[in-house]
């Protein structure tokens, strides 16, 4: 069981140090709150967020504008199934690469290369990482 704190309802204003409340407080609804998240992402899996997560559609402009990229993976982060990720990441790097591709038993999304490939140099210019 892990161990956890209870505190007090807020309504507004500062929680504790680096949390803050986000929006204007309505009665009835519950507080929300700012939280910052560390993730340690490879290659595969930051390509495998930008190139697959529903909703988040980069357009090619936006692979050269490195706010775009950041903003991209934060949204990816949010809704991600670590074991799907997983697995979509072993296949699009193997993809980007030339690679045979694992686990061919499952359904893999279709995904044009040359997108593939713009995206991946987007990742390695912005994050530092490559294949």
């Amino acid at each position: 069981m892990m161990p956890g704190i209870l505190a007090e309802r807020s309504t507004a204003g500062q929680l504790v140090n680096d949390v803050d409340v986000f929006g204007e407080p309505e009665q009835g609804t519950p507080t929300r709150v700012t939280v910052q998240v560390r993730a340690c992402l490879s290659f595969g899996e930051l390509l495998a967020m930008l190139v697959f997560t529903p909703g988040l559609n980069l357009l090619w402009e936006e692979l050269d504008e490195d706010e775009a990229i950041r903003y991209g993976v934060q949204f990816a982060a949010l809704s991600a199934d670590l074991l799907d990720l997983y697995y979509l990441a072993s296949y699009v790097t193997a993809l980007y690469r030339g690679d045979e591709v694992l686990h061919t038993e499952r359904v893999y999304p279709a995904v044009e290369v040359d997108y593939l490939m713009a995206v991946g140099r987007a990742v390695t210019r912005v994050f530092g990482v490559t294949a």
